[in-house]
């Protein structure tokens, strides 16, 4: 591994929006590039420019902390903080990857957002989060604050050799364990499951089951992503030496836009749900997580963006995508007080009625429903 400190110009992601998966409007990437060398990386493709041999070369952002400081400054902000949690993960190099093992920039990135009462949603794939564990509980305490771990697979040989510098998934799910036991609430990102290798009910099934026993709080599940290029080819490779036969078959899946089909989509994602809904695991962050960190108009738009997701998963129609986008563009809806324009903004009855619920309640019923987090009558 090739390791080059540069003083970066600006760290933090922002979103117009909360994002539905993170529950998170803005992130940072401390590091880019990444040793774990995931085979199926999107990372690896053009599009994100990373310099250099990906999974050998990586750039550290020596002055992370120093700009994340200035960048979260309340002199530097109009009006209050960004709502929801600050993501530390994602994008194009894992936050704690080895050289964070030296570099300590997540561990500085949270000692600094405990000092701010910021509440945080980690996503990584390595153990090392272990060590900061103490920072985790005292932001908890202080701001509230989720650990989530991805995977591709919960076996442990497979992972071996498509993800080659990540601990182990079984390594991964004690520590999900133990965070759990601890009192940090936990999620898993299945994601990406591995066409013909981990998407079949075996292979999730282990995954979820797993899951189930380290008693994460939610799954969130996605397919994998091939854009043309660099990612395409080098995972390809990747899969013609340990399964020549399959490698053409998930050339064949995937067009040039980097998707495989709405069909395959579709089976694998009902797939994972009834494995999931067995089990019991909401596939979504559980309304509890994110309760009194959001504003109304940022709230509803995650709830109804949550309940197309999971109806989509049954195979039921939704109009609450729909609702989600005018709510974007008039976010005075949410507030109840224009009742007569859900109409004129073209809100089903469906979608007025979960607006109305969470004007009163600030709670979703349908959304505790279908992801079976209902509180006991």
């Amino acid at each position: 591994m090739t390791l080059r400190e540069v003083r970066a110009k600006s760290l933090l992601r922002k979103s117009p929006r909360v994002d539905s998966w993170f529950l998170a409007r803005c992130g940072m990437n401390l590091y880019r590039g990444c040793a774990h060398d995931c085979a199926y990386c999107d990372g690896r493709a053009e599009k994100y420019a990373v310099e250099g041999a990906f999974g050998v070369e990586v750039e550290v952002k020596v002055n992370a902390v120093e700009l994340l400081r200035r960048e979260l400054a309340p002199s530097r902000r109009r009006g209050p903080p960004p709502p929801g949690y600050v993501l530390l993960g994602g994008g194009v190099g894992d936050s704690y990857q080895p050289a964070e093992e030296s570099y300590r920039l997540a561990r500085g990135a949270l000692e600094l957002l405990l000092e701010l009462g910021r509440p945080v949603h980690v996503l990584t794939k390595s153990t090392l989060v272990e060590r900061d564990l103490d920072l985790l509980l005292a932001i908890h305490a202080r701001s509230r604050a989720v650990l989530s771990m991805s995977f591709s697979t919960a076996d442990d040989a497979l992972a071996a050799r498509f993800e080659p510098g990540v601990p182990p998934p079984s390594q991964r799910l004690r520590l999900l364990e133990r965070c759990k036991r601890a009192g940090i609430p936990t999620g898993q990102f299945l994601m990406p499951v591995l066409p013909f290798l981990t998407d079949t009910e075996e292979a999730l099934g282990q995954t979820v089951r797993r899951a189930g026993e380290a008693g994460v709080d939610f799954i969130a599940f996605g397919g994998l992503t091939l854009k043309p290029g660099r990612q395409k080819e080098h995972y390809l490779e990747v899969l013609t030496a340990f399964r020549p036969e399959l490698a053409e078959r998930t050339r064949r899946l995937y067009p040039e836009r980097g998707q495989a089909p709405g069909v395959y989509g579709g089976e694998i994602q009902r797939r994972f749900a009834a494995l999931a809904g067995e089990r019991g695991i909401p596939t979504r962050m559980p309304p509890a997580l994110y309760e009194g960190l959001l504003p109304p108009a940022e709230l509803a738009m995650v709830v109804l963006e949550h309940l197309d997701y999971l109806l989509q998963l049954r195979g039921q129609t939704s109009p609450y995508k729909e609702a989600a986008r005018a709510l974007a563009v008039r976010p005075e809806l949410a507030t109840g007080e224009q009742l007569d324009l859900f109409p004129a903004a073209g809100l089903s009855p469906e979608s007025a009625e979960v607006l109305e619920e969470l004007r009163r309640t600030g709670r979703c019923t349908l959304l505790e429903r279908l992801l079976g987090t209902e509180p006991p009558q």
